[in-house]
């Protein structure tokens, strides 16, 4: 009988323990339908994390275009590498690129990355709304154009940035809202201040504001053509001597041709250098007479992640000799 009692006794004790799991385990993580989760361990150690380089991008000073900068950071094995990219982003430029601006206001943070097929569900805190846009921006004349360009800047940011990076053709952005658990989730469209409503798409890249040597030559061009000296004089370094005072740039450059026409090629860059070639087509006025200038060879030098003409080549490229 004792037998019998102590072999009971043994069976109920492995049933109770092979129905026990890691609690670890069941805590880790809850599934979201529809989206395939990378669970992470429980905890990491702090010298469990990889190494990675990213590019981020970057309001070029008070430009409409994102200039971006090359980072190299640690991920810990807790966490995915697109959350750590975002919170790079949301940091700011590094002190050293002092030509790129922040975008996103000091207080956002970023609650949760989710990777879907496509897509990627980035959410943000609700500190993205109380950026520097004054809530009477379209009864200021200045703030009329800054502040739909900022929003754009500042959502497509966001979508180079992760694009750059990861594969996801596609971003979705949504808001942790504190005030209410009932208001939507995902951005609204009255965020960008172009008159639309609803609630907002996925994000795509735009090339068209990145300063990719084709969109620097352009832009460059387009300065000229609208005398834009101060634009100019962003996108200007010097190649030998200092670069000259400011107003001694514009006298200098104010009897320059006009320019009534232009194209930029994609550009080159010849492996390990540091130079771009873009060829362009120009259409100018000078001394009264139209001229036109095919297959013209522009140089364009890196500094910083950021595509600039050399003043000696701004001066030959606006001063042509005929």
């Amino acid at each position: 009988m004792k037998k019998l009692c102590l072999l009971l006794l043994c069976c109920l004790l492995l049933t109770g323990c092979a129905s026990v799991g890691n609690p670890l385990e069941q805590a880790e993580a809850t599934p979201v339908p529809g989206l395939p989760m990378t669970l992470h361990s429980a905890e990491a150690p702090l010298d469990n994390a990889d190494k990675m380089e990213i590019t981020l991008f970057y309001r070029y000073q008070e430009s409409g275009m994102l200039g971006s900068e090359t980072r190299s950071i640690t991920v810990p094995k807790d966490e995915s590498p697109e959350m750590v990219t975002v919170r790079q982003l949301l940091a700011g430029p590094q002190a050293s690129h002092t030509d790129l601006t922040r975008l996103f206001p000091h207080n956002t943070s970023v609650v949760n990355v989710t990777a879907g097929e496509d897509t990627l569900y980035i959410t943000l805190s609700e500190d993205l709304l109380s950026d520097a846009v004054p809530q009477q921006w379209q009864d200021d004349p200045a703030w009329q154009q800054e502040a739909p360009l900022r929003r754009k800047l500042t959502m497509q940011s966001l979508a180079a940035t992760m694009t750059e990076n990861f594969s996801y053709p596609y971003i979705q952005v949504l808001i942790s809202y504190n005030r209410s658990t009932s208001v939507s989730m995902r951005l609204e469209n009255s965020y960008f201040l172009d008159g639309r409503t609803g609630l907002a798409d996925r994000l795509t890249r735009d090339e068209r504001l990145l300063l990719t040597m084709q969109n620097t030559a352009l832009t460059i061009l387009k300065a000229w053509q609208e005398r834009d000296y101060e634009l100019l004089y962003r996108f200007t370094v010097a190649e030998h001597d200092e670069m000259p005072a400011y107003t001694d740039f514009v006298e200098q450059l104010d009897s320059c041709a006009i320019l009534t026409d232009y194209s930029a090629s994609a550009g080159h860059v010849a492996a390990g250098s540091r130079r771009a070639t873009v060829t362009l087509d120009l259409t100018y006025r000078q001394d009264g007479q139209e001229q036109r200038c095919a297959a013209y060879p522009l140089w364009l030098d890196r500094e910083d992640n950021i595509w600039k003409i050399s003043y000696e080549s701004l001066l030959r490229l606006m001063q042509p000799k005929n």
